[in-house]
């Protein structure tokens, strides 16, 4: 990254001493809290309806079972805050009435659910959940409450926490439609801070069940997801407005990718040497597949076990492939349910759009939150001297990002572009996203070349696009145009000295360790 996150907490350190506690407190607590946050992981929050795969797509995203619970049944009724550390560390409990936090493990969490009374429930705040998978290093994981839950109060709860907390990013599940309860969490945070389509992205989650539904079954489930994401784009403006974009995702079919064990896999091989017949008869339906049946060779208990693990669909996928190549290893068969299950191009932004960016998005977030905070001081003040700190105090903060943050520039016009604030060419607006990154994160995709290019060839396509622009501007726009020009010309700029500083490294380095 190309700036000092030491440079920046110093910085707002510095700003905070502006701020007078007694006058100023809740100000003088965001900064607080910003400081603290600029060296934790980005948070990223999930909101859905109950049954919408939301604890399956966090166990999926991890790559494990059994982090999140998951099932019909409301286990969790708060907020689940996962974090990088030892899995088998006790899970925290976090209370609203600021009581002493509580420690259990996981099976005395799971019994004390079903157990606690409501208003034990309704005291607890988040709970804190930790787990050693690489991905909550950089990204903490908020799993909140299913926003249409039984309990009324959840979806307040849920309002309330995201409202204190203010996560950096959010993932937006929904199912056949978009629930009003997730539509009424964007129109209410929006109307105080904002959902972009750089810090938020929507999931059409359990297509696998799409595809059940579709009698006909001539359409992959991806298929049928990706003409309903169209549509719910269509029909729900604002979300187009407030998302990155929507990817069409079967939860189940993703964690089995990762999750799948060989029982399983061989269960299925031997169901899929029966007769077609029965084997057709049997993916009618859930009921019939684990119904009593003298034809069938596996136990109803063998078959439970592969629709728990891989669903109806990824039975007749996974079935499907094993016809072809009865032969079929474990991996092989975990490839073709991550290839169905779209979690492929989920991957791709949830490690790329947010994970590149998990830093910066993070360092938006705080000023976004101060900007926000200060905006909130001067309309319930009408005194001078304290006007004049918060606008004082607002200039600061904008000369530190202004000046530490480089890629401030590129994420402020990525923001102007997708809320059409900036109307660019479809052309520059295509060369402007790859450039930032939007199209995959390597060099020759930035550059829109083919992954694998030399780096002599991509330091030739940074020179003819660092020619056109300084072009473009030597004929003097006007400011507007000017202004964005050069943050193109400064981003090109940046990657070309990127580019040949790595190759030169890499060449140095081959030079070294193998006499090249």
């Amino acid at each position: 990254m190309l700036y000092d996150i030491q440079q920046i907490e110093q910085g707002l350190k510095g700003i905070m001493q502006m701020v007078p506690e007694k006058s100023l407190p809740a100000l003088a607590d965001v900064f607080k809290k910003s400081v603290a946050k600029l060296n934790e992981p980005m948070q990223l929050a999930i909101l859905g309806k109950i049954s919408s795969s939301k604890s399956t797509l966090v166990n999926a995203i991890l790559g494990k079972k059994e982090i999140m619970a998951t099932g019909q049944k409301e286990v969790t009724y708060n907020v689940g805050w996962l974090k990088y550390g030892d899995s088998s560390s006790d899970i925290i409990i976090h209370h609203k009435d600021g009581t002493s936090v509580e420690k259990k493990n996981r099976d005395e969490f799971e019994k004390w659910t079903t157990d606690c009374s409501s208003s034990e429930i309704d005291n607890i705040s988040y709970v804190e959940i930790f787990d050693d998978a690489e991905i909550l290093k950089d990204i903490n994981i908020i799993d909140t409450p299913g926003l249409d839950a039984l309990r009324g109060k959840d979806s307040q709860n849920t309002l309330d926490f995201i409202r204190k907390v203010h996560p950096d990013a959010m993932i937006m599940l929904f199912t056949h439609s978009v629930s009003e309860n997730v539509l009424d969490i964007v129109r209410q945070y929006n109307a105080e801070s904002s959902f972009t389509p750089l810090n938020a992205v929507g999931v059409l989650a359990k297509i696998d069940v799409l595809w059940q539904e579709d009698f006909e079954r001539k359409r992959t489930a991806l298929e049928i997801g990706q003409r309903m994401t169209q549509n719910l784009k269509v029909k729900n403006t604002m979300l187009s407005k407030s998302l990155f974009d929507i990817y069409p995702i079967s939860a189940l079919l993703f964690l089995a990718s990762n999750s799948l064990d060989e029982c399983v896999l061989e269960d299925l091989k031997s169901i899929m040497s029966h007769d077609d017949n029965v084997i057709k008869n049997l993916l009618k339906s859930v009921a019939r597949f684990v119904g009593v049946n003298p034809d069938v060779s596996i136990s109803v208990e063998g078959r439970k076990r592969i629709v728990d693990s891989i669903g109806l669909y990824g039975t007749y996928v996974l079935g499907k492939y094993l016809k072809q190549k009865p032969n079929c290893t474990l991996q092989e068969a975990k490839e073709i349910l991550a290839k169905e299950s779209g979690a492929t191009d989920f991957q791709k932004v949830l490690y790329g759009h947010f994970g590149m960016r998990a830093k910066l998005i993070k360092l938006e977030s705080v000023y976004q939150n101060i900007t926000l905070t200060i905006k909130s001081c001067k309309t319930q003040t009408k005194d001078a001297s304290t006007l004049h700190i918060l606008s004082n105090v607002q200039q600061h903060l904008t000369n530190l990002f202004n000046s530490l943050v480089y890629e401030h520039q590129e994420y402020e016009m990525l923001n102007r572009i997708y809320n059409n604030v900036l109307l660019l060419d479809d052309d520059v607006k295509e060369e402007f996203l790859s450039l930032c990154g939007e199209k995959g994160a390597s060099a020759p995709e930035r550059l829109s070349m083919l992954v694998g290019s030399p780096p002599t060839e991509l330091l030739t396509k940074a020179d003819e696009r660092l020619k056109y622009w300084r072009k473009n501007i030597a004929l003097e726009p006007d400011p507007e145009e000017r202004e964005w020009m050069n943050v193109m010309l400064k981003s090109y700029s940046r990657l070309r000295s990127n580019i040949q500083t790595l190759n030169y490294q890499y060449n140095q380095a081959k030079a070294f360790l193998f006499n090249q």
